[in-house]
């Protein structure tokens, strides 16, 4: 599978340490940014992985800051993303399975790496349920269509 990482400075060590485990896990990495610990502006990089999943560039996103709230605002903002703040096994599966999320977003200051690689795995491994929730997650589609501009997002 191919997946999307980026952070900002918050998130940098960890995304590095994410990545390398995706590798050795058999899928393909495209590391968006950022690519130095320096103080850096997470939107951007937010909107680099976003924009990779809308457009089918990537089947998954990872972002990674220090809480993970601000990635999750800015990823959203891109039709056809749904991006959720993850901190535990258990909402790690029911984001897949009720909300059928592509976009994994984790607050670095708040996880060990690994704990960081299990929610990954977990939420990698786990289905969209479907059913109910297809209607639900419909329903999310219809409201982005209502109140977003769909016009190209930038690369």
């Amino acid at each position: 599978m191919t997946i999307a990482l980026g952070a900002d400075h918050g998130g940098y060590l960890l995304k590095r340490d994410l990545g390398r485990a995706l590798a050795r896990a058999g899928h393909r990495v495209r590391d968006l940014g950022t690519h130095r610990p320096g103080p850096c502006d997470y939107p951007r990089y937010a909107e680099r992985v976003a924009v990779a999943v809308s457009r089918g560039r990537a089947a998954r996103g990872i972002l990674l800051c220090k809480s993970g709230v601000g990635m999750a605002i800015a990823a959203n903002k891109v039709p056809g993303v749904r991006a959720a703040v993850v901190s535990t096994l258990a909402v790690a599966k029911k984001s897949r399975e009720h909300n059928d999320t592509n976009v994994l977003v984790l607050g670095a200051v708040a996880l060990t790496p690994v704990r960081a690689r299990r929610i990954v795995e977990t939420w990698l491994a786990t289905p969209f349920a479907g059913g109910r929730h297809a209607r639900r997650v419909q329903q999310i589609q219809q409201i982005e269509t209502r109140y977003c501009h769909r016009r190209s997002p930038s690369s």
